[in-house]
């Protein structure tokens, strides 16, 4: 295999394993984002006044801009010089790691997460199952 190519895998690994993370990031801060939307609503509704569509509208915009999120690029600065085809043997082998090490390691917490869902859960989250397992439910 050439070094380009193990250089190109290596490079496909680390972007899914960022998006992996961002996916998983994203989903917390759409919660988040949902959260404080309704506590702002909340404050308008304790404070007497009366939200219009239009208002609500707004405020549910200046709250999705405030706690937007973009994905990162995938900086490859350190390794860029790796993309070649005239790389010694122990440079490919080193390569051959890098790239291997990453996709285990995303394998790794994908089956962590199937075989242990409770691992990345919330405290309330297991309260809540733990407190349904044996018949009660948690107030809200």
């Amino acid at each position: 295999m050439s070094g380009r190519k193990i250089f190109q895998s290596l490079v496909n690994e680390l972007q899914t394993a960022v998006q992996k993370a961002f996916e998983k990031h994203s989903k917390d801060m759409l919660k988040k984002q949902d959260a404080l939307i309704q506590y702002k609503r909340l404050q308008y509704v304790r404070s007497g006044k009366v939200l219009s569509p239009e208002e609500d509208a707004v405020l549910v915009d200046e709250v999705k801009k405030s706690t937007q999120v973009t994905m990162p690029e995938v900086d490859v600065g350190m390794v860029k010089e790796m993309d070649s085809d005239s790389l010694t043997p122990k440079q490919l082998e080193h390569l051959k790691n890098m790239a291997s090490f990453v996709r285990s390691q995303r394998e790794y917490v994908e089956l962590l997460e199937r075989y242990n869902p409770g691992i990345s859960m919330k405290q309330t989250d297991k309260v809540r199952k733990t407190a349904r397992r044996v018949g009660l439910e948690v107030p809200e």
